[in-house]
């Protein structure tokens, strides 16, 4: 689609075609996304919104469970999805102690009541570890799980396939084309820090497939993987001492040697991270590149640059990209300021995304959160989860519906609060609805607790989670 018209006459056709491929529909073009006009945008996501449940009701044992005991069969309109969208603390419901005691099979049979692969005969039983499991279901199954760094003690397990983890980053490239005016310069990824492991660095090998073509262009501070059961059983030390029941806490003795190695990493962080610093200065400066990352991870690279007088360093054509942050920790002032004056590029593009969904809102130059069209996004009721109105300006808990899922059911509810201005244009031009102001996590807001209140029937919830876990009861005795 390179133009801001559907073709209304075949709207299931074009509904199709951006469930499939939304870079395609849009021409490989981020700018083309901002130009359809709101009233045949919500006709194309409608439709688009009944195609994906037609096609994933039988094919979802969750999804299913959950439809069927509140006599959903279809999908009308829009607002009918929000009592079948799945709270985001879902992913991390299994029993922590599969997880402990490495019972991936077990894990694998959750997993499987959320995605339409079929994890059947795979064999993970000898799998003794994190690091094991994950590297026998990227080798042998068609998913490539989206995964949290479990710094809350639990970690989040996000069934995606292969396919969808490609579609997320074909829409980067596209941002990153028209951010940059599609240099065809070589492009280099400066990562400052592990080349693979948990939460966002999953990602690093679609940055390497999309966005730079080849390893030799993604240069990371430490070139080898973090492991997932470090960090898993790092968190797990915390939540233990805060319990004041660290003593308790066992280590795994596969993990005693990678534990040390780990800390070692650890001590000698700072004086590496200089090394990476003055290494990426004398090799790329010049040169074009692309930078991904929280504010403070860019930060402090810029900040190490700038107290030793070196900015502008790379091409004025680069790409840097930030969102979200550290927890406990505040930006300081100008701190987009200082990223793009070390840099040398004339702003950060900042998205709003997380990983539960395979496209990214940016942010335009009034401030603004312009909202993909190729997820469809709720404002809900704090209180009671129930759709808020599609018009006027908005506050409420966020949810969406990612278009683009296709062997998982994309619709869940955040932890966010938001404020959506449905109505009126941004002065930038852009077309679609927009996130006006920050973002807060209601967690924040009340002291560590975000209780939601499902939009489903309270004993179709309930029932629909046991369902999910009841393998639990099943095999606890093993």
């Amino acid at each position: 689609m390179s133009n801001s018209a559907i073709n209304l006459d075949d709207l299931r056709g074009e509904a199709i075609r951006l469930c499939d491929d939304p870079d395609d529909f849009f021409g490989n073009s981020y700018n083309n996304t901002q130009t359809i006009p709101r009233d045949q945008l919500a006709a194309l996501q409608e439709e688009a919104m009944k195609y994906r449940f037609e096609t994933l009701i039988d094919k979802i044992p969750m999804l299913k469970r959950l439809a069927d005991k509140q006599g959903i069969d279809k999908i009308e309109s829009i607002d009918d999805v929000v009592p079948l969208l799945f709270e985001h603390t879902m992913y991390k419901s299994y029993p922590p102690f599969l997880l402990e005691q490495n019972r991936f099979s077990d894990i694998n049979k959750f997993l499987s009541k959320l995605t339409s692969i079929d994890l059947s005969s795979v064999d993970v039983s000898a799998c003794n570890s994190i690091d094991e499991w994950l590297e026998t279901m990227d080798r042998e199954t068609d998913m490539y799980l989206g995964l949290s760094s479990g710094t809350s003690g639990v970690m989040s397990f996000i069934p995606s396939s292969k396919r969808e983890w490609d579609k997320r980053w074909k829409q980067m490239k596209s941002v990153v084309d028209d951010k940059t005016g599609g240099s065809d310069e070589e492009l280099y990824c400066i990562f400052p820090y592990y080349r693979k492991g948990p939460s966002h660095m999953r990602g690093n090998d679609w940055t390497v497939k999309h966005i730079v073509g080849d390893e030799e262009h993604f240069i990371a501070a430490y070139p080898e993987t973090q492991s997932c059961d470090v960090m898993y059983f790092a968190a797990r030390m915390r939540a233990a001492k805060a319990r004041g029941k660290l003593n308790s806490l066992e280590v795994p003795p596969h993990l005693l040697s990678r534990l040390k190695s780990f800390e070692e990493q650890q001590k000698n962080m700072q004086a590496h991270l200089t090394e990476f610093f003055e290494r990426i200065v004398n090799e790329y400066k010049g040169k074009r590149v692309y930078l991904s990352g929280a504010w403070s991870l860019l930060h402090n690279l810029a900040k190490k640059g700038l107290d030793n007088g070196v900015e502008g360093v790379f091409a004025p054509n680069s790409f840097v990209q930030s969102g979200g942050g550290a927890k406990g920790m505040t930006p300081p002032d100008n701190w987009e300021e200082d990223i793009a004056r070390f840099i040398g590029v004339d702003e950060i593009v900042m998205g709003y995304s997380m990983t539960e969904i395979n496209t990214m809102n940016y942010m335009c130059e009034h401030g603004h959160y312009h909202l993909s069209p190729a997820a469809i996004p709720f404002v809900l009721d704090h209180e009671t989860s129930k759709p808020l109105p599609r018009k006027g300006v908005q506050t409420g808990r966020a949810a969406f519906y990612d278009l683009g899922c296709e062997t998982r059911w994309g619709g869940f509810i955040t932890g966010d609060e938001i404020t959506v201005n449905w109505d009126d244009e941004c002065p930038c031009g852009r077309k679609s609805a927009f996130i006006v102001g920050g973002i807060e996590r209601y967690s924040d807001k009340q002291g560590g607790d975000d209780k939601i209140t499902c939009a489903a029937t309270a004993d179709a919830h309930e029932e629909a989670m046991e369902f999910l876990t009841r393998f639990e009861t099943e095999t606890a005795a093993g």
